[in-house]
């Protein structure tokens, strides 16, 4: 505990500064509004904070600076908001749409929020590390094993996708319930007992951020918010599906028959300013982040999201993990047993 929390005194400012350094080169008129400027004062504030603790190489001062790091990750919870105002200000002030766009932005906030995902990771793994050993020390040593759910720090070595996805699954449909006050019935398919090692936070952002897509298209194009003469309500709404598989790697995949995307909008989808919301909708939508910041996550591991749309149908999002998959109570699936044995074959161990 210790190591970890003088490795992130020489760590985070350094990661910090390279935040600010990307919010400060954004173009003038994005990081002149209020909302931009006060996100590079809070990460500004944050590197002098890290930097002039006093060095945590003793009980007492790594329990300050562990304090320190729950207040710093409170405070910069709300950075996708304030992007998102950013972009509300630079329309507000009659930059033109295709500036606001740009790609220039776009590569510039996919850096920031790739880098700030590697900070919150640095800081959420360290504070993981300490509550496990303040776990295991208060546990008997029969229960700990059970009471651990096999967790390192913030990874969770089998994380149980089917429960992630029920979590994600009864959070979105209430979300969309609050806003549109209807929402489709979700089926999960596919294998129940794949796990993976994984952040079960980061699959729970993405599942969460496509399916409020798909519950609202849903609502918007069959339900109470419709044009249509007979609009369809509860259980009457053509349902979203999850679909759940692995292998060498693991996939999740979530459809909808919410009308579909255009083609020639499909790749807007991945700008962090565009959004589809009228106003007073924007968290429904996840203020025009939800697709592109759930990209974001799911690349940082060696995955992907890959959207396919049938235009006036819907739409299938397929989220690949980067990870292997692992499967509860049932044999070795054949693939890994071929593998194994040309890996033998090949002296590969």
């Amino acid at each position: 505990s210790l190591m970890s929390a003088m490795f992130l005194q020489k760590e985070l400012p350094i990661r910090i500064g390279k935040r600010v350094q990307e919010l400060q080169s954004l173009p003038v008129p994005m990081y002149s509004t209020k909302s931009v400027r006060e996100l590079s004062a809070l990460y500004e504030e944050t590197f002098f904070r890290v930097l002039n603790h006093d060095p945590p190489n003793n009980s007492k001062a790594e329990q300050s600076f562990s304090d320190m790091l729950l207040n710093v990750r409170d405070k910069h919870k709300l950075v996708q908001a304030n992007i998102a105002a950013g972009f509300i200000e630079m329309l507000r002030s009659g930059v033109p749409k295709w500036a606001i766009e740009s790609e220039e932005i776009q590569d510039k906030l996919t850096r920031f929020y790739t880098g700030r995902i590697g900070v919150r990771l640095l800081m959420d793994q360290h504070l993981g590390l300490r509550r496990d050993a303040q776990d295991r020390s208060e546990q008997a040593q029969h229960k700990r094993g059970q009471l651990q759910q096999a967790f390192v720090g913030c990874v969770q070595t089998q994380c149980n996708l089917r429960e992630i996805i029920e979590d994600a699954i009864s959070d979105a449909r209430d979300a969309c319930k609050m806003h549109l006050k209807d929402c489709p019935t979700v089926m999960i398919e596919g294998r129940e007992d794949i796990s993976a090692p994984y952040i079960p936070e980061h699959l729970y952002i993405m599942v969460f951020e496509i399916l409020k897509n798909s519950c609202r298209a849903t609502v918007e194009l069959h339900g109470r918010a419709s044009t249509s003469h007979t609009p369809m309500y509860g259980e009457e709404l053509p349902p979203c599906r999850v679909t759940i598989s692995g292998g060498s790697d693991c996939f999740v995949k979530i459809s909808d028959r919410g009308g579909g995307i255009p083609p020639q909008s499909l790749q807007r989808i991945w700008n962090f300013a565009h959004t589809t919301a009228p106003p007073g909708m924007q968290e429904l939508a996840g203020f025009g982040h939800g697709l592109p910041l759930s990209r974001t996550y799911a690349r940082y591991w060696g995955g992907d999201i890959e959207v396919m749309s049938m235009e006036n149908c819907g739409v299938d999002n397929y989220i690949r993990l980067g990870v292997p998959a692992k499967f509860y109570g049932t044999e070795t699936p054949d693939w890994m047993k071929r593998e194994a044995v040309h890996s033998d074959a090949r002296g590969v161990y």
